[in-house]
């Protein structure tokens, strides 16, 4: 037990092994590659050093873990549709262990040692840090793993300082650091959440990143599909020394240790372990318009129509119209999946045909929820594609229009379903993608199996994995159907490793100026945790209507963020749908603010680039990039890559910003003014309605696009390679990717990859551009400087 002396400190006493605490059954042994040892209540505990950065633990039952396999580990891309063992070896290259000399622990080649507690079981893990070792994570010495048999919960406790920061977990409301916290991963349809305080929410991320000041940052992956609650420092218990922990409901549990030491070391590691997130064509960046309303009027074909020809008449800058579930209503109101109402409808071919006049690229809502009226539910009952209940019929749950049930994704004649039905019903249809929607996959019966590919599984813990095989079996038919084009899916639902078949986003958000200021946190909590393509929807999704000031605070800042999207459902409302023009008196604003995503495409498709090559995130908290102790605090501002500083207004009446800016040589250029701010300071901007802030490092070169075809503004015809030169001398450098936005040429370098190099003194400043790939893509380009102060440019274009 530990206690406490009347002056407050901590006071340890042995914990024998009596106490509920699991501890070491026998001595440590150690393989190759593997330390393991058994344990207390028939546990065994296995460690291994899976990469120079990851380390992995695992305390395994006796007959091993109730689900078997993971969807979210992925070293080699992607796994088998049948998911990999979770203890697999397969995709690394594990250290070789050595026993530690008094018999307490193993050093993992060079890079990692792990220090052993016998009783109760506590491990400390340690990293190689030039001539010594730093601790990078530490169990909590006074109880570290416990399991609840009658509970099906697995505890496990860390030791934490009281400086520690938490951040990740997807799309968790509040602040971006959940210190003092407690959270749960279960995927819900929220509609209308607090997205300061709300949980659960959509996403299934059991990952926290550990940072402090002086350890550094740590990711702990907990490789589980089942609910897990993080209690990140909520809790305090006068026995024990400060801890974090995690209530965990299987038996069991597997944490990756992955290695820092900045945040920035963290992301794309995670993403290496758990896939890099797809490459979506350019199109499906751009501006895209949906709501549930134009699909569910009666009349939906010519409202839908009307309104792509609205766009391009009131020259609105937008690429996509993505499509409401109405499309499938019947007579009844409710949605069926795979259907069309043709009465809504009466031309499906001129429809598409006359969007695609207009230059609209299309996407479709789609559930993986039969309703039992569904005309096809009875196939799929009898053939076995639900979710079932022990006795072997379909589990029915509650569902949006009634109840319903549950395409087992784990299932090969459901996926080979869905995919004909993909296919048949959505893309031959005409449209150009599908949007996976309503894929939480609210299961509550306990009893209930999913065929788990041939060996049966725990319905109720393979929640998450029904969202990411259903974008995955969607992606796929996507690609199939043209092999030479890049698929695009979107997923509202799912576990990390979802970025792999598409882009996701905050969920069904509601308007209000509140809202606007913590979305942002909850996009770059997302991007912290393996979802780097992530948007809100614009104008908030439920709730009252915007007012003109809130709407065009929101596309301002939507406008440079990956996924730009606006919907919305309102059926209260008189006028209950969000446009572009809802206001008239502000439409000028809103076609300003898209114009401006529009300009800075080619930066967007470049770091969307980057995030599939690199797993790193598009956008990201300044303390990503930059060290000072100022960024740290919580603030309205994001990056966009290193070189680019966004300070949305999100408060009424507000028309200023204050920003912190980072320590950077030669300071911040605002990208509207031109005004140069030195950094390392609070600056106060203007910023009029309609005018986002946004300031660039000196030192970079950004890729503005200055033409664009009405019809396809995502594609730049004429992009301008600007140097922002800062004074005295200096030097920049950067790597630019173009390519024809839609296929996988870039794979074998049939893309653009223009390498740009400046340098600047005190009366020159000069900028080289040079092709290095094939240049197939690449749009008319010049070169130009900001910052000249007088001195003379020189630009030398190679391409």
């Amino acid at each position: 037990m530990s206690g406490r002396t009347e002056g407050g400190a901590t006071e340890r006493k042995h914990i024998g092994k009596a106490m509920t605490f699991l501890a070491l059954a026998s001595p440590l042994s150690t393989t190759s590659a593997t330390l393991s040892a058994p344990l207390t209540g028939g546990f065994t505990l296995r460690v291994e050093a899976l990469a120079d950065w990851l380390l992995r633990i695992a305390v395994v039952p006796e007959g091993g873990l109730a689900v078997d396999r993971t969807w979210m580990i992925a070293p080699d891309g992607d796994v088998p549709w049948a998911g990999r063992d979770r203890l697999s070896t397969e995709g690394f290259a594990p250290l070789a262990a050595t026993p530690a000399a008094d018999g307490h622990g193993v050093r993992f080649g060079d890079d990692w040692a792990v220090e052993i507690q016998a009783a109760p079981l506590a491990l400390t893990v340690r990293r190689r840090d030039g001539d010594g070792w730093k601790t990078v994570v530490a169990d909590r010495p006074t109880g570290a793993y416990q399991w609840f048999e009658k509970r099906g919960l697995f505890r496990h406790f860390q030791a934490r300082s009281l400086a520690d920061r938490h951040y990740g977990l997807g799309d968790k409301a509040g602040p971006l650091d959940h210190t003092g916290k407690r959270l749960r991963c279960l995927q819900t349809d929220a509609l209308g959440y607090d997205a300061e305080t709300q949980d659960p929410l959509y996403k299934h991320a059991p990952f926290v990143i550990a940072d402090s000041d002086e350890g550094g940052a740590t990711g702990l992956f907990y490789d589980t599909l089942s609910e897990i609650t993080f209690d990140l420092g909520a809790e305090h218990s006068n026995y024990h020394p400060h801890y974090r922990h995690v209530d965990a409901q299987e038996k069991g549990v597997v944490l990756y240790v992955i290695a820092g030491p900045k945040v920035s070391d963290v992301v794309p590691r995670l993403m290496a372990l758990t896939g890099r997130p797809a490459f979506a064509p350019r199109w499906s960046m751009g501006f895209s318009f949906t709501t549930m309303h134009h699909a569910d009027a009666p009349n939906a074909q010519a409202v839908m129509t009307g309104f792509a020809e609205r766009c391009r008449a009131e020259h609105i800058p937008i690429s996509a119209i993505h499509s409401g579930s109405g499309y499938t209503t019947k007579a009844d109101g409710r949605r069926y999946v795979f259907t069309w109402n043709e009465s809504k409808f009466p031309d499906r071919a001129g429809f598409f045909r006359r969007l695609g006049e207009l230059g609209f690229n299309t996407c479709a809502n789609v559930k993986p929820v039969l309703l039992t009226e569904h005309p096809a539910y009875a196939q799929a009952a009898a053939e076995g594609w639900f979710v079932r209940r022990a006795d072997g019929q379909p589990a029915v749950e509650m569902f949006w229009g009634g109840n319903g049930s549950s395409l087992d994704f784990t299932n090969e004649a459901t996926v080979d379903w869905w995919k004909e039905g993909i296919t048949r019903q959505v893309l031959d249809a005409g449209f150009t993608a599908a949007w996976n929607d309503n894929n939480e996959c609210e299961l509550w019966d306990e009893t209930a199996t999913v065929a788990g590919f041939g060996a049966p599984l725990p319905a109720i813990d393979m929640r998450p994995v029904h969202a990411l095989l259903m974008s995955r079996a969607t992606w796929e038919a996507t690609l199939a159907r043209e092999p030479d084009k890049r698929p695009y899916t979107i997923s509202r639902a799912g576990p990390i490793g979802i970025a792999r078949y598409g882009e996701t986003w905050s969920g069904d958000n509601r308007t209000s100026w509140h809202t606007l200021k913590w979305n942002l946190r909850q996009g770059l909590s997302m991007s912290l945790s393996g979802m780097p393509f992530t948007g809100h929807d614009i104008g908030g999704f439920d709730g009252p209507k915007a007012g003109p000031e809130l709407f065009v605070r929101w596309i301002e800042m939507m406008s440079l963020h990956p996924r730009a999207v606006m919907n919305s459902w309102k059926p209260q409302l008189t006028d209950p749908t969000n446009t572009p023009w809802m206001h008239p008196d502000v439409t000028d604003k809103v076609r300003a603010a898209l114009s401006l995503r529009y300009r800075l495409m080619p930066h967007l498709y470049s770091l969307a680039f980057q995030a599939h090559r690199d797993g790193t995130p598009v956008i990201a908290p300044t303390f990503y990039h930059f060290d000072d102790a100022e960024c740290l605090v919580d603030a309205d501002v994001f990056m966009l890559g290193r070189d680019v500083l966004v300070a949305p207004v999100v408060a009424e009446g507000d028309f200023h910003v204050r920003a912190w800016l980072p320590r950077v040589a030669g300071g911040w250029h605002d990208l509207h003014t031109g005004d140069v701010h030195e950094g390392g300071q609070t600056v106060e901007i203007a910023a009029p309605l309609g005018q986002l802030p946004v300031l660039v490092r000196s030192g970079a070169i950004l890729p503005l696009a200055t033409a664009w075809p009405d019809t396809a503004p995502h594609d730049a015809s004429a992009v301008d390679l600007t140097l922002f030169a800062g004074p005295g001398e200096g030097t920049g450098e950067a790597e630019i990717f173009f390519d024809d936005g839609l296929g996988f040429g870039y794979r074998d370098r049939d893309a653009s990859l223009v390498a740009c190099s400046a340098t600047w003194s005190a009366d020159r400043v000069r900028l080289a551009a040079e092709e290095r790939w094939s240049g197939r893509g690449r749009p008319a380009i010049t070169l130009s400087a900001r910052g000249l102060g007088g001195r003379a440019f020189e630009g030398d274009l190679q391409i």
